[in-house]
């Protein structure tokens, strides 16, 4: 018998049978097209993540369990020649985001505070928070334990510490937020060692930039955090990249507001320009990069003889601006 010849119940049965197999399949077809996005996000923000635990002084660090300080990044703050006989403080803030609070971590970070004061005349220091957790002091060492920044939520710490102006031009502040997890971060602490100084005291302006994570050759990777960072004051920055064997990320030139025409012509040439501001919060920048053509990315990471490295792909330099 036709089909059309069946009585009406049972080809509606059959139609609909026919209409759920056809939804199944065309769901399973989506959820595939929808689990493979949701994988390239997860994947996304997992090269991201260290860029959402930030601050505007303390500087990305590869997490160790014995860091060296000496290797931490250098920031200047600078104040008056007349202030030297005032109580001074500076302002320590540690987010949960990236540059816009729209680029927030997922996850909650628990962390350790830790603030010391060397080289200075010893006394009338302090610090203070607004995080609600307790300042314990030994010595000239402040420590605040178990701070979290709540995941998906921007939020922000302040840290104000205090000093005697008369120790401005010879004081160093080193200061860690260590996170108790750090998976979370992508295994980066915050750290940075900051040195109060007159505008008369002599600073020299140094710039770097490099890839965070040098654990396995480059070819092995599907893409790269690059650190940008300039030790004080304000620069004119320049990033260079081959366009043809990486791209940068588009968020992050959204972020520094670049519109569509200019992103188009930056991931052309391979070229962005920008300020960086060190007293601003923006003397450092982790930076993704993707790998466009694998067969252009090298197997080392410095020059090599008879092969460039990694640095011929991505250049960093930054000018000072003294006016």
């Amino acid at each position: 018998m036709k089909f059309t010849n069946r009585p009406k119940w049972k080809r509606i049965a059959l139609a609909v049978i026919c209409l759920i197999g056809l939804l199944v399949i065309a769901g399973g077809s989506f959820a595939a097209y929808t689990s493979q996005d949701f994988q390239r996000g997860v994947a996304r923000n997992r090269d991201n993540e260290a860029v959402r635990f930030t601050s505007n002084y303390l500087q990305s660090f590869a997490y160790s369990e014995n860091p060296d300080p000496k290797s931490y990044a250098g920031r200047t703050v600078l104040f008056s020649d007349t202030e030297k006989d005032k109580n001074l403080s500076i302002d320590i803030w540690v987010y949960n985001y990236a540059g816009s609070t729209t680029l927030v971590n997922q996850k909650d970070i628990t962390y350790n505070m830790s603030i010391s004061f060397g080289e200075g005349n010893g006394t009338g220091y302090s610090v203070t928070t607004d995080t609600g957790k307790t300042v314990e002091q030994n010595g000239t060492t402040y420590t605040i334990s178990g701070v979290t920044l709540p995941g998906i939520t921007p939020t922000a710490h302040k840290y104000t510490v205090t000093f005697p102006g008369s120790d401005l031009d010879k004081l160093k502040i080193t200061a860690t937020a260590i996170p108790q997890k750090v998976s979370v971060t992508n295994n980066q602490m915050l750290a940075a060692v900051i040195a109060p100084c007159t505008g008369s005291s002599t600073q020299t302006f140094s710039f770097e930039g490099k890839f965070t994570d040098t654990s396995v050759a480059p070819n092995l990777y599907d893409g790269f955090n690059y650190e940008v960072s300039i030790s004080s004051g304000k620069a004119n920055a320049t990033l260079t990249w081959d366009a043809s064997a990486v791209e940068i990320d588009k968020f992050f030139l959204q972020n520094l507001g670049k519109n569509e025409t200019e992103i188009a012509t930056i991931l052309k040439d391979g070229t962005l320009t920008f300020v960086m501001n060190q007293p601003e919060g923006t003397g450092d920048y982790l930076i993704p990069f993707y790998i466009k053509d694998r067969n252009k990315i090298p197997a080392s990471w410095d020059d090599t003889e008879g092969e460039n490295g990694m640095k011929k792909i991505i250049s960093f330099n930054a000018t000072e601006i003294t006016q």
